[in-house]
Parts: C-alpha cells; sequence; structure tokens
C-alpha cells in the first residue's frame, strides 16, 4: 500500500470503521440461546463520499490452499435429573409440596428477582447438551438459567398453576463441574426440577444439496442461476463473505490485502438511499463493479423510520409499526392511487411513508435488475429482537414482510432477488413461500465455534431452505466448522470496528490474521476466484428458456392448426352426411311412386297375345 493510498483510507476508516457498528452485537439471540453481554451505539452520518475510481490495492501474495481434514467429535452419553428442592436456595427461595404432579419430595417456591437456586452436576465430555427446567406460576412471572455465569436464556412462565418443562437445545459446555443457576426475574416463579441431557443432533448434523426453486416464479435467468448454485453448494463448502462500509470497498480490500484472494459475497446497505447520506453515490457502482469482476452482490436495509427520519433503532424513534397495518390490498396500486388512499384517510401516514421508502429502494435494486445482476437481499433483518422499529410486533412484521415482498416482486417487477429471512424467532417466521434462504446474524466475540447449533435451530424453522450466517463478529474457524460439519451456505464477517482499526489497519481484537488468512485459502471454503461463471449459468437458462417458449407456442401452434382441420373434417362430414340423407331421401321419394305408373316389359299385353293365337 501507497503512502497516499494509507492516508486516504484512514480519511474513510473514520467514517467506516464507525459505521458499521450500526448493527453490531446490538442483537438478541435466538430463542433458547445465549444473549449476547456486548453492546453498541449507532454510527454518526457520512458527510463525505470516496470517489467511485478508487484504485484497487497492490496484489498481495496469496497463501497456499490448506485441506482441511475433519476430525471427529467427543460424544459421551448423559441423561440426569437435579430435583430442585435438593440445591442450594437463597433469598425467600422455599421448599413447599402443594402443587400437584410435582416430582421428588417437593418443589422450590417464590423465585422472585432477589431468590434462586444453584444446581450442580458433572459433565462427562466438552459437547452440546440440552438444559431443561420444570416451572410454574400462579401469574405470568420470568426466570433465567444460567451454566457457569454464563446466561442461557430466561424463561416466560404461562399462569396456569402447572408445571411446564422448558429446554434449552444444543448448549454447549465444557467437560467438568457445571453449575446450574436459576434466578427469578420478574413476579414469582416455583421451580421443580432440571435436567441435562446429551445432544445428539450436533452430532448426527449432515447438510446436503437442496433442491430448491425460487419462492418468486417469475425469478429471472441470473437470480435462477446464483440461487441453484446455492442450493447446491450447500453441506459442501462455505462461501466467504465480508460486510463493506456504505460506497465502499474498505473492507473487501483489506481482506484482499491480507489474504490474496476476495469474498465471495460483498454485503452492502441500502440504507443511504432512504436518508441523507452522501456516502451511497458509490454503492450501486461498486455492487456493479464487483459484480463485473465475477463476484455475488448482498444488501441489506438499515431503514430509518419513515416518518421523522431519526433513526432505525425503536427506542430512537417514536415510529409505531402497528399504525401502518391496513386491510387495503395496497401492494400494487400506483402513487396516484395510494394519495388518494391517504387523502382519503384510509390508510394512515405511517403506512404511506411505508410504500414511498419501498419505492425508492426498488428503484436501485431495479438498476442492478436492468444490470444482469443477482441480488441476495435481506431487508427488516433481525426484527424479533426488538432493537429495529420494523421488530414492534410478529403480526405487524408479517404484514410489512408481505407488503414489502409483493410490492416489490409484483409491481415493480424486480425479478433478480433471493429473499434472505433473519428475524432470527421461529414465531416471526414468515413462511417458506416467501423467503429462499434462513439465516442469522452472531455475534460472540472471540469463539471461533461454528455454532452448529444456531444452524440446527433454522433447520427446525425450515428444513427446505440454505442456512446461512449473514453476520458475525468473529468468523468461525474453519475447522470447526469441517468439525461440526456445520457447513453454512454463506458467512458474512461484519466490517468496521471488527475488522479494521481507524487508521484501517487489521483490528485483532474480534479476529486474529492466522484465522482469516486460513478461512481463504482452505478446501472447504469458496472465494471469488472460485465461483463458477454465473453469467454463463445463467445464460444456459436463459437459452433453455427461450427453447421452452418457442416449444410451447410452437404446440399451441399446432393444437391450433389440428383444431382447424378438426373443424374442417367435422365440416366435410356434415356436408357428406347432408349429401347422403339427401340421396336417401330421393331413393325413397321414387320408390313411393304408384304401381301402375310402371312398364312390365316381361308380360304380353291382351292384344299381342290374341293375335299369336
Amino acid at each position: 500500500m501507497t503512502k497516499t493510498r494509507s492516508l486516504r483510507a484512514s480519511a474513510l476508516a473514520a467514517a467506516a470503521a464507525i459505521l458499521l457498528t450500526g448493527c453490531g452485537t446490538k442483537i438478541q439471540e435466538n430463542e433458547n440461546n445465549p444473549k449476547p453481554t456486548e453492546t453498541v451505539t449507532e454510527a454518526p452520518k457520512q458527510t463525505t463520499a470516496p470517489a467511485a475510481t478508487e484504485a484497487a490495492p497492490e496484489e498481495p501474495e496469496k497463501p497456499e490452499e490448506a485441506v482441511i481434514t475433519p476430525a471427529a467429535l467427543p460424544f459421551a452419553e448423559f441423561d440426569q435429573t437435579f430435583e430442585a428442592e435438593d440445591g442450594t436456595l437463597s433469598g425467600k427461595a422455599e421448599v413447599k409440596d402443594e402443587r400437584e404432579a410435582f416430582s421428588g419430595k417437593g418443589y422450590v417456591a417464590s423465585l422472585d428477582k432477589d431468590s434462586g437456586i444453584e444446581l450442580s452436576f458433572e459433565a462427562p465430555e466438552s459437547q452440546y447438551y440440552d438444559l431443561s427446567v420444570a416451572v410454574a406460576a400462579s401469574k405470568k412471572s420470568v426466570c433465567s438459567l444460567a451454566a457457569n455465569a454464563v446466561h442461557i436464556g430466561d424463561i416466560t412462565v404461562p399462569e396456569d398453576d402447572k408445571f411446564a418443562l422448558v429446554t434449552f437445545s444444543n448448549i454447549y459446555l465444557e467437560k467438568g463441574k457445571v453449575n446450574l443457576a436459576i434466578t427469578g426475574s420478574s413476579g414469582s416463579v416455583d421451580v421443580d426440577y432440571a435436567a441435562a441431557k446429551a445432544s445428539t443432533e450436533i452430532r448426527d448434523l449432515k447438510l446436503s444439496p437442496i433442491k430448491g426453486t425460487l419462492v418468486n416464479a417469475n425469478a429471472d435467468a441470473n437470480a435462477r442461476a446464483l440461487y441453484a448454485y446455492l442450493c447446491d453448494n450447500y453441506g459442501k463448502q462455505v462461501l466467504t463473505g465480508q460486510h463493506d462500509t456504505v460506497g465502499t470497498l474498505t473492507e473487501t480490500r483489506k481482506i484482499y490485502e491480507l489474504t490474496g484472494r476476495n469474498a465471495a459475497i460483498r454485503f452492502g446497505d441500502l440504507m443511504p438511499f432512504t436518508q441523507d447520506m452522501i456516502m451511497g453515490e458509490n454503492e450501486i457502482p461498486y455492487a456493479q463493479k464487483w459484480a463485473e469482476e465475477g463476484g455475488i452482490v448482498s444488501y441489506m436495509w438499515h431503514w430509518i423510520d419513515p416518518i421523522g427520519g431519526k433513526s432505525y433503532y425503536s427506542d430512537q424513534t417514536d415510529f409505531d409499526l402497528s399504525k401502518a397495518v391496513t386491510k387495503e390490498k395496497i401492494a400494487e396500486l400506483s402513487p396516484d392511487e395510494l394519495k388518494k388512499l391517504h387523502d382519503d384517510k384510509k390508510i394512515s401516514d405511517e403506512c404511506y411513508a411505508i410504500v414511498g421508502d419501498i419505492d425508492k429502494i426498488s428503484e436501485k435494486l431495479r438498476v442492478l435488475q436492468d444490470s444482469g445482476i443477482a441480488v441476495i437481499w435481506r431487508p427488516l433483518h433481525e426484527a424479533s429482537n426488538g432493537y429495529f422499529w420494523w421488530g414492534h410486533d410478529a403480526a405487524s412484521y408479517k404484514w410489512l414482510w408481505n407488503l414489502l415482498y409483493q410490492r416489490q416482486t409484483n409491481y415493480h417487477k424486480l425479478n433478480n432477488l433471493i429473499w434472505v429471512w433473519s428475524a432470527q424467532n421461529a414465531g416471526w417466521y414468515v413462511g417458506d413461500k416467501l423467503c429462499d434462504i434462513v439465516s442469522v446474524d452472531i455475534y460472540d466475540k472471540g469463539n471461533l465455534s461454528a455454532h452448529p447449533e444456531r444452524l440446527v435451530f433454522l433447520q427446525k424453522i425450515s428444513a427446505v431452505k440454505p442456512v446461512a450466517m449473514s453476520e458475525c463478529g468473529t468468523t468461525p474457524s474453519i475447522q470447526s466448522i469441517a468439525d461440526s460439519k456445520g457447513y453454512w451456505s454463506y458467512i458474512g464477517q461484519w466490517g468496521g470496528s471488527y475488522l479494521l482499526n481507524e487508521d484501517v489497519s487489521f483490528n485483532p481484537e474480534y479476529n486474529k490474521e492466522e484465522d482469516i488468512k486460513l478461512f481463504y485459502s482452505n478446501n472447504l471454503t469458496v472465494t471469488r476466484d472460485e465461483l463458477p461463471d454465473l453469467k454463463a449459468a445463467a445464460a444456459l437458462i436463459a437459452e433453455e428458456d427461450k427453447k421452452k417458449a418457442e416449444e410451447q407456442k410452437t404446440a399451441e401452434e399446432s393444437k391450433k392448426d389440428d383444431s382447424g382441420k378438426a373443424d374442417e373434417s367435422k365440416k366435410d362430414d356434415s356436408n357428406k352426411a347432408v349429401e347422403s340423407k339427401k340421396d336417401d331421401s330421393s331413393k325413397a321419394d321414387e320408390s313411393k311412386k304408384p304401381a301402375d305408373s310402371k312398364q312390365d316389359d316381361s308380360k304380353p299385353d291382351a292384344d299381342a297375345a290374341s293375335g299369336a293365337e
């Protein structure tokens, strides 16, 4: 890197390294999985933009590709139950036997925010376990579970006075002593017992290619070629991916500089196109350039609130998505028709503003479609954690997803999109008919695990879609991916401070250089230079479409000709039938004439006979 290049990159980094913390670890994990402990703040708006013609870095040395061999994961059978009354109690917790259907000698009652239970056991092996707790309450209450001081998850207990078993699946525990802590959070919770069982789901995990088709029946050849590749590659290799600061190639170029290889997927953000961000002017040109060079394009959308333009974070805006929900069929209406509905107060200000923003974003995606570029499209991300305004509630979120899908697909005719759902909670799933890929964002600082437990979690939501890790703070080690067979469709490393320091030097806080280098140089990950020729694949699909269309046209014309011939044949047969009927009728008339009108030549008349005598 030259001195000039370095100074220019440093100027970018002040905005670049900060901006991409905007998503960062503001993420609540999947249901029944641990929550993160880190927090970040929203980044300031960028005010300067780099030149779209910024020179590419000098070609670095490309490391030799390593061959990764999977190692067998250890596994030990284990299945034990621990009675709550045998644990160590604190606060107001006390042993009772008043409820029905408890196990053991009793149960522990009255767990509030100052009360808890501690139980311990010996884990026979470092592996994945299912941890369960039997709980009951007289009114809606919440308690939490931790293992060795690591928060596993919260349990919302219904007010039905019956013990119910709640299970947190595939929790990784190190071999040795495990301390389970159950503490109250709100209300009052009773606990009957806890249990731990060795999970076989990770041990038995086996991914395989998927025979999938895009949910948009009119998807273009470019989208179908890319999706076919993603489905066929699933379970074999992992596509590398890097998130870039808006309007730059800062992070992807750093990856190239470090590893000698480009990520297969460049992840961008359409956030500037619905808010005042100068950096956006280069975003689409960079995506076009990336695709031209053989890379895959993906976009998300940090959607600033449509009214007020304050923030996309729910706690920094008073925008209420539920006020936008309407029963009016608005997805395919023109701007004039929408305006009339709004003027007539049949749709709210919130609803009208939402559609306006969707139209703005669709214009940018249209440019990419016109350029022959398929887009892995991930809108409305991380909805279920409530951090973003589009995560107001599951019903409103699903309404918005459906509106976005229908308007972009049916009204704007965006047939280049591959739809990615990443709301991260089964109750928020939009359904197999409205998305093509399911994904999750994982921020677990320094943890090199492949997180196969999250992959299994998503597979339970949909077993017919490729599963991706759309964001991560720390890239999983390729050895962990191989060992656990956690072959995510693709993995997207978050940028900004998760990858770079402010001077654009590599930041080792979340990732180590040697780990990133190995991740890009092995037989199990795919980099940009290793992608198939997707343009050629799309051309073949387009040619096949053309051939099928011509065959269908020929078949229809042939059917039409056959129909015409059949009509002529029917007409001829009808005419013949009429003529035949006419002939038969004439013959019948002849047969009806009187007998004396006929001359019988075989019999002599009387005079002739007399003369002969």
